[in-house]
């Protein structure tokens, strides 16, 4: 047996905690019904000790010196079998006995003596007759508030200390035989409860990068196991869906820094053919140079990204008036928009919008956002950005807001209030079966079209990664030949009172 596995360990725990309990209740058996023996012998001791008192005390009684026995029978009709009793004076000369007490006398200690001169009864238990112990008890007998007698009564405890030899010897073999075959018992239950578990490893064992499609097979019954499997294969299915994200952000990043250097080496090749006048080596050079831009920056994006991913980028975080930031950006985006007729225009329904935020970072989204709209809107259209607010803001969660150190819980953030932008444009649209994959990295919806405007198909996936660094989120609505819409939600930001 492998003592560092968990089915040795949970049979030893078992084991153990029934063994203390076995334990607890024998010792507690055991000197409960030693208590209660003792206390049964003590009991019929007294009473015989009071009945003796109360006739050697009564005026009618002929109670003396002389044989016990004849007497009790005679006055009381009592035979006291298995009993030893002795009548001292208060001196502690012995008197009247029984008569099984006719060779021997019943020891009396001074402890005894001393207690019976103050009136206090006394038990003693004695090994000095034989092998047998005896219980003794000392009764003090008055008269006129004055020790004259004391009666000694005695009762062999063989049969007390026989009864609970027994119980012991009893117990001394059960309990090791009950924790044997209880550890057995563990152990079977151990190796039946860890059985689907040994299933789950053997198969968690067989899944690689090669074949993440696998699952582990679930059980019927509903258990932490079930649990624990249902956990197993939800994990499996995100390490699918990352090694299937990584492929296909390895084969787009290829494709596109290949792009690029194919037209590159192409355009050098054909330069180099033959001798050409120099206005043609400058539109050689004037294409590399674009093609060599294109290049820098997909690369700055995807290292800003790679960063992103590995939590380098730290966010400079201040207030945001956020209406008067987007109107100045609004202004500059207008001078891109000249040449396609593309009308800007703002809609703000709340004048005081503030958020707290790295400032860089949202330029580069609205930037990116708006930019975008230019790009896939026909001459002519048009770009409205609206800004609204949710629901009026709890304390809390507007000190809180944009916090990276204590963040807004999840529950927080769904009562937490917003500042609603939507950036809507009249242009192209989107078709919904690509509405979800708007901001995987390197997707787009017309490549070659992008490519033409300059595209990467980063921007979007770096506006989601902006957005949900400042625990925002961000969507699209589209309809295709009507516009889009991108939303954005970020915290509300309170301006605390100087």
């Amino acid at each position: 047996m492998d003592f560092r596995s968990l089915r040795f360990k949970l049979t030893l725990w078992y084991v153990l905690i029934l063994g203390i309990l076995l334990i607890s209740f024998s010792s507690f058996l055991y000197l409960t019904l030693s208590r209660s023996l003792y206390r049964d012998v003590d009991h019929k001791l007294r009473s015989l000790a009071e009945l003796i008192a109360l006739e050697s005390t009564s005026p009618l009684s002929k109670f003396g010196f002389g044989n016990i026995d004849q007497t009790l029978e005679a006055s009381m009709n009592l035979k006291p079998i298995g009993k030893f009793i002795q009548v001292l004076d208060e001196s502690g000369r012995i008197g009247r006995t029984s008569e099984n007490l006719k060779s021997v006398q019943l020891p009396i200690s001074l402890n005894a003596l001393r207690n019976g001169s103050k009136g206090l009864i006394t038990y003693e238990t004695n090994h000095s007759l034989g092998n047998t112990p005896l219980r003794i008890i000392t009764y003090p007998v008055k008269e006129n508030n004055q020790v004259t007698k004391m009666i000694q009564v005695a009762s062999s405890l063989e049969d007390v200390e026989d009864a609970i030899n027994t119980l012991l010897v009893i117990l001394i073999v059960t309990v090791p035989s009950i924790l044997v075959i209880a550890s057995l018992g563990g152990q079977f239950l151990a190796n039946k409860a860890l059985k689907p578990v040994d299933r789950v490893t053997q198969a968690a064992r067989m899944i690689t990068s090669q074949n993440l499609n696998q699952r582990i097979q679930t059980l019927k019954v509903k258990d932490e196991i079930s649990r624990l499997i249902d956990t197993f294969n939800e994990m499996i299915s995100r390490l699918d869906q990352s090694f299937r994200q990584v492929k296909q952000f390895t084969t787009d990043a290829s494709h596109e820094l290949k792009t690029p250097l194919t037209i590159l080496k192409g355009e050098v090749e054909v330069a180099l053919r033959k001798k050409r006048p120099l206005h043609e080596y400058e539109q050689v050079l004037e294409s590399n140079l674009e093609e060599i831009d294109r290049m820098s920056k997909i690369v700055e994006d995807l290292l800003l990204l790679s960063k992103a991913d590995i939590g380098e980028i730290r966010l400079n975080r201040e207030d945001i008036h956020l209406t008067r930031f987007i109107a100045g950006l609004t202004e500059q985006m207008k001078i891109l928009a000249q040449p396609k007729n593309i009308r800007i225009e703002i809609s703000n329904h709340q004048n005081e919008i503030h958020v707290l935020g790295d400032t860089l970072r949202m330029r580069e989204l609205f930037i990116n956002l708006i930019e975008n709209g230019i790009k896939y809107t026909e001459a002519g259209g048009s770009i409205l950005i609206t800004l609204t607010k949710e629901t009026d803001p709890p304390p809390e969660a507007l000190r809180r807001a944009g916090d990276s150190v204590n963040p807004l819980t999840p529950k927080e953030k769904k009562a937490a209030p917003f500042a609603k932008i939507i950036v809507a444009d009249t242009g192209i649209g989107i078709a919904r079966e690509d509405q979800e994959k708007i901001f995987n990295r390197f997707f787009r919806v017309d490549k070659a079209r992008s490519r033409e405007q300059g595209g990467s198909g980063l921007g979007l996936s770096i506006c989601k990664w902006i957005v949900e660094a400042h625990q925002g989120e961000i969507t699209v609505e589209s309809e295709p030949g009507k516009g889009s819409s991108f939303i954005v939600k970020l915290p509300l930001y309170s301006i605390p009172p100087r």
